[in-house]
Order: structure tokens, then C-alpha cells, then sequence
């Protein structure tokens, strides 16, 4: 009995022989010949395998570190003395129960921490807009009851600044800006520099 190549196995099991090719290859598995009825569960699984990896994602969280030390070699090629990125300690889009869709796209709540200065995030999609308003405040463990008045903060882009203001009396800070893929915040704190990543979020509609 004549058998088929791997490679038109391969090329039967992803569809991609001709019609008349491939009924022959049909009607050779219908015939039940034990080795290319292998070939042919040995194909189907590896393509079923190759399918189903192009669908895994890795956690968002990966994801973010990984572009912003990208966006750290950036800053840094800028700014001076150390450059620390802070680390996320709570995000309330991780706290959703699994599997459970809400109609309305929430505001973000996360919180940022590098050793006693904590940086607490609200990141909101405005409705009917491509834009995304993001609200903080920098406050010192040490002393939450005060917030860090009059440090200068950048929102970044790819490791451009995009815009700069100082925090208010209170550590309050606002910016406005269109999406936040690859957006950072940057604040300058004696002599060093503070990096935060801020998370996308599905646009409001």
C-alpha cells in the first residue's frame, strides 16, 4: 500500500490540499491504514496545539513590567540620579470576580508603592470621548495624613513627556489624555525619579 509524506499530511490537516488531493488522502484514512492514520493524529494534534497558543495572552501585569523597563531606558538616557519604578500593590480590576461582565466600564482604582511614598491612582474612560482622565495623589506612609505638595510630575508617552505640573498642597495631581497605551507617570523626588506605569482601560461608550 502506498503511503503519503508527512508534508502532505501536514498540508491535509490544515486544509490546504487540493480537493481531488485531499479526498484521495480521505479515502486512503477511510481504507484504515494504521501509519498514515497516525501521521495524520499526530498532525492534527500539533495544529490543534499551535491554534491554541496563538490565543494565550500573558497577565496583563507581565505585560506592563516588561514595557516599562523599556520605558525606563528611556527616562533614564534624561533624567538624573536614581530611577526607580514603583511597584502595584492593589488594582480593583483584579479584585472583579472571575467571569463576571459588567455593562458599564468602571473607573480604575490602583495603588503604587516604592518604600514609604505611595502613589494612589484613579484612571476613569470619558464617556462618548477616546479620552482617559487620571486623578492621583502622592502621599508618605510616614505621614498619610499629608500629602507631597509641589513635586513635579511628567505624564510620559513612550518616554516622552507629554505634559508636567507640580502636586497641590494635598499631593493631588490630574492629566487628561487621549488612550493610555504606554503611558507613564514621572515624579521627581529629591534626587531621584519615580516612574508609574498607568494601565489602559477599555474606553466608556
Amino acid at each position: 500500500m502506498n503511503h503519503f509524506s508527512m508534508q502532505e499530511w501536514v498540508d491535509f490537516v490544515r486544509q490546504t490540499k487540493a480537493p481531488e488531493r485531499a479526498g484521495e488522502m480521505q479515502k486512503h484514512l477511510d481504507d484504515q491504514c494504521t501509519q498514515c492514520t497516525k501521521d495524520d493524529a499526530t498532525w492534527r494534534r500539533i495544529v490543534e496545539f499551535a491554534s491554541q497558543e496563538q490565543l494565550q495572552q500573558p497577565p496583563e501585569s507581565s505585560l506592563r513590567l516588561v514595557k516599562a523597563n523599556f520605558a525606563l531606558r528611556k527616562i533614564a538616557a534624561k533624567a538624573t540620579g536614581n530611577i526607580q519604578l514603583a511597584m502595584l500593590v492593589f488594582d480593583s480590576a483584579q479584585q472583579q470576580l472571575a467571569g463576571v461582565r459588567n455593562s458599564a466600564v468602571a473607573a480604575r482604582q490602583l495603588l503604587y508603592k516604592s518604600g514609604t511614598v505611595c502613589i494612589d491612582l484613579h484612571v476613569q474612560p470619558k464617556p462618548g470621548s477616546d479620552e482617559v482622565v487620571v486623578v492621583g495623589q502622592l502621599l508618605d506612609s510616614i505621614s498619610p495624613a499629608h500629602g507631597m505638595g509641589g513635586v513635579p510630575v511628567s505624564l510620559m508617552r513612550k518616554g516622552n513627556s507629554v505634559s508636567s505640573k507640580k502636586t497641590n498642597d494635598f499631593g493631588e495631581f490630574d492629566f487628561g489624555l487621549e488612550g493610555a497605551e504606554d503611558v507613564y507617570l514621572s515624579f521627581g523626588l529629591n534626587n531621584s525619579t519615580l516612574v508609574v506605569p498607568v494601565p489602559e482601560t477599555p474606553l466608556a461608550v
